[in-house]
């Protein structure tokens, strides 16, 4: 493929983007676009923070276990790296970095009009991107991973304007509230509760003291047995109700009212109250936004 080429399909993906959705995919497509185009193998975007890293966005291609990484912005004499750039190619001769013990492919510090500087990262098992070709794709790329960044920032902003919502009220991506409402890795008796609490959304009642019968424990000894591994049920039950919740507003045809019956709240007004704690929005509001107006 032709500079030129790779240039239009570019510029394509982003105008695509932007008439088709505008919102969540915009950014994780440029990533896969940059992938293809330089043959790199993963892709994903770095918030830098003061004792390493935390992955934002990564490519459609791969599946990321942890979000946080070893990072380091400084050269060999120690110097903090500093840059007002927009876009900033990364030097590694001169900022040698390594993450989680490997040598990216290639690196652009950028900064979004709409969000803090984030370090684009893209590893494979080829040199280092050198030619003024990759190095000009690669500009291309961060500039248009910049502008879906500020577009889908300007969209939420947009449905909160929508919404009514209070001025300055924070609404995040929906990858962010579904990463917010994971599971949690738990193992011995916190996973056995977890593996019945997941059975029962939907089915019964989801009580310590009708989880403890399925586990043949009292509901003392349960809670003690939690305890030991400082877990709290009404938390953990708390984080299988906002993860289903959010499946249940997005993916399904579900009324709230029986979402609220399905997560075993007494009512709709329980179930809007503990949503809100959790993503400071109400379901149905939480549904317009990432279901129906996508």
């Amino acid at each position: 493929m032709s500079r030129g080429e790779k240039i239009r399909l570019m510029y394509r993906n982003l105008v695509k983007t932007v008439r088709e959705a505008p919102a969540e995919p915009g950014v994780q497509r440029m990533l896969d676009l940059g992938c293809a185009l330089l043959k790199a193998q993963s892709a994903y975007l770095i918030k830098p923070h003061e004792t390493g890293g935390t992955i934002e966005y990564w490519d459609s291609l791969n599946q990321v276990e942890s979000r946080e990484v070893d990072f380091r912005m400084t050269n060999l004499d120690g110097e903090q790296y500093k840059s007002v750039d927009r876009i900033f190619v990364w030097d590694f001769s001169r900022y040698p970095i390594l993450i989680d013990g490997s040598i990216p492919l290639a690196g652009v510090m950028l900064t979004p009009n709409t969000s803090e500087q984030l370090f684009l990262c893209l590893h494979g098992e080829s040199a280092q991107l050198a030619s003024h070709e990759e190095l000009e794709i690669l500009e291309l790329l961060a500039e248009g991973v910049a502008c879906m960044i500020d577009l889908q920032k300007t969209h939420a902003q947009r449905r909160i304007n929508d919404q009514g919502l209070p001025a300055g009220a924070l609404v995040k991506s929906l990858e962010e509230y579904i990463q917010s409402a994971a599971l949690p890795e738990v193992y011995g008796v916190p996973a056995r509760v977890l593996e019945v609490l997941q059975r029962r959304v939907g089915r019964t009642g989801m009580s310590i003291g009708e989880v403890a019968d399925d586990l043949n424990l009292s509901k003392r000894t349960l809670q003690r047995r939690l305890q030991q591994h400082n877990i709290n049920f009404a938390d953990l039950r708390d984080q299988v109700r906002f993860h289903h919740a959010i499946e249940f507003l997005v993916h399904q045809e579900l009324s709230i009212d029986s979402i609220s019956t399905a997560l075993d709240f007494s009512d709709r007004t329980s179930f809007t109250n503990a949503f809100k704690r959790w993503t400071a929005l109400s379901p149905s509001t939480f549904r317009k936004l990432f279901r129906d107006y996508v």
